[in-house]
């Protein structure tokens, strides 16, 4: 009976950010322009993504309060502290549990550069501010561009994407030979990572996080990237 509850709460906590984050996605559609327009320019963007996030290591590691590579909640509401996120000891459960994408019971890196990128999305420029005066600039520029290049797959900013978006966006661009199934499918097999046939925004950021390089002390270099 207490796992069944567990898992509505966890499926409510999560339909409940991805609203949020819905909200923000439909909002940037109406007030920005474009900045991609076709996945090549996305691919290339891969690298400046890397570099601009590099230094988020020294953000996640200060937290990291016990060093042990995880971020538990207690930590977490140290940060969104700091970063001036105001929330409530409920709010800050429900990011820990959204955020810790891979189900290892707390935020590593990778999940923690998801965050950042989400609390930006939902609260503006200032959480980049409070993370670093001096970093902010570039981080909200990759930031900015990694929610864009999901909104180049998810147009209207439905928070979905689906197979059938990557395939369009994959082929429409080409002149040449289409992108052959296979790759198409791995690709989106590497973003699903619920495997619900649907794509979310912190799963495409941790996506892409991996596909631009920025690792874990793990080797997760066998994954296909775009």
């Amino acid at each position: 009976m207490g796992g069944a509850a567990s898992r509505f709460t966890q499926r409510r906590v999560e339909r409940d950010l991805d609203n949020k984050v819905v909200e923000a996605l439909r909002e940037r559609v109406r007030t920005r322009k474009k900045t991609f327009k076709s996945v090549d320019s996305i691919t290339m963007r891969l690298p400046r993504f890397k570099d601009g996030l590099r230094d988020i290591r020294d953000i996640f590691d200060h937290y990291d309060g016990d060093s042990n590579g995880t971020i538990d909640k207690e930590e977490l509401r140290s940060c969104l502290r700091q970063l001036q996120v105001q929330m409530s000891e409920k709010g800050v459960d429900s990011v820990h549990r959204y955020c810790d994408i891979d189900n290892r019971k707390g935020i590593q890196f990778q999940e923690f550069v998801v965050l950042l990128c989400l609390m930006y999305l939902l609260f503006g420029p200032n959480v980049t501010r409070q993370v670093s005066e001096f970093e902010s600039a570039k981080l909200n520029y990759v930031f900015d561009e990694l929610i864009d290049a999901f909104l180049f797959f998810n147009k209207e900013g439905g928070g979905k994407m689906r197979r059938k978006d990557v395939t369009q966006r994959m082929n429409e661009a080409s002149h040449q030979e289409r992108t052959p199934s296979h790759i198409i499918t791995q690709l989106f097999k590497d973003m699903d990572l619920d495997r619900n046939g649907k794509v979310n925004l912190k799963e495409f950021l941790f996506a892409m996080i991996r596909w631009a390089g920025l690792e874990t002390d793990e080797d997760d270099s066998n994954e296909t990237s775009p």
